[in-house]
């Protein structure tokens, strides 16, 4: 422990000696651009825990592993999804159980609450081309069986859902900020929640685990402290460009609902054909 302590030391002067930009977060002698994304995205979604990692597939794995998801459990998945959703499940050595959607395009509860077993441990809604999904029918589902809900937010950062935003609504939340989502850093990703336990593991899970502790050397506080990760760090260049677009966010999905308005008013939908139900 000591000889850690030592060679820690020892990188923070050499980081200290570094002239140019330091594109690591962490040992970083200036403030950190990821840092203050972190703050800046949790302040607008509304939750007081945000961990930044360098993408949405990142994020899931880190909330399901925050939540102990692991082998032999279950996970519901809508139908109609990116495939990074159920993958993930499986990433996780759990068993992805798909769920019919319906006209909100998003998970039907009355499919979901059909699938659900003994060994469900969550249900992973995902909201669609920047819709929401019927969070007040799947959140009821959820607590009445005692099992997480994650919220798959990588296609509708800045969406709300009857006044919450989407993200603060379930046990937690996953982002994406890739190049083809609403707001962007090229590549990067956020897990959002309001349990600072699930924080810290997922904090734990994104960079090789066990080290964001006030002791990383002590023993368990609490049991599943302790155990092996993985390295998801977002740089301090996926940092600065998301910390741009987050102050940026609430013009940006103004724009898009502006075009979304315009398309809807235009349409002339031929006879049999209807739009998305929206939540």
């Amino acid at each position: 422990a000591a000889a850690r302590k030592t060679m820690e030391t020892i990188i923070r002067k050499s980081a200290k000696q570094i002239r140019g930009p330091h594109l690591f977060r962490y040992y970083n002698p200036r403030p950190s651009k990821v840092e203050a994304a972190e703050k800046a995205f949790a302040k607008f979604i509304g939750t007081p825990y945000c961990l930044a990692v360098n993408s949405c597939t990142s994020a899931l794995i880190s909330a399901m592993r925050a939540l102990g998801i692991g082998m032999g459990d279950e996970v519901i998945v809508p139908a109609y999804t990116f495939f990074a959703t159920p993958s993930t499940v499986g990433a996780c050595n759990a068993i992805p159980v798909i769920a019919d959607v319906d006209d909100t395009l998003t998970l039907d509860p009355k499919d979901v609450a059909r699938r659900i077993t003994p060994r469900t441990k969550a249900i992973a809604v995902v909201h669609m081309l920047g819709l929401p999904a019927q969070m007040a029918e799947l959140k009821a589902l959820a607590d009445k069986h005692k099992i997480a809900l994650i919220e798959d937010v990588a296609q509708a950062a800045g969406g709300s859902y009857r006044g919450k935003m989407l993200g603060s609504i379930g046990t937690i939340g996953c982002f994406s900020f890739d190049y083809y989502k609403v707001l962007n850093s090229g590549e990067g990703g956020f897990v959002t929640t309001s349990n600072e336990w699930l924080h810290t593991r997922a904090q734990s899970w994104h960079d090789c685990a066990a080290c964001w502790r006030p002791n990383r050397y002590a023993s368990e506080r609490r049991e599943g402290e302790l155990f092996c990760g993985e390295n998801y760090r977002m740089s301090e260049l996926q940092g600065a460009v998301a910390l741009a677009q987050i102050r940026k966010a609430h013009t940006i999905v103004k724009g898009y609902r502006a075009a979304f308005r315009r398309i809807m008013n235009a349409l002339d939908l031929p006879a049999g054909v209807k739009l998305q139900r929206l939540a």
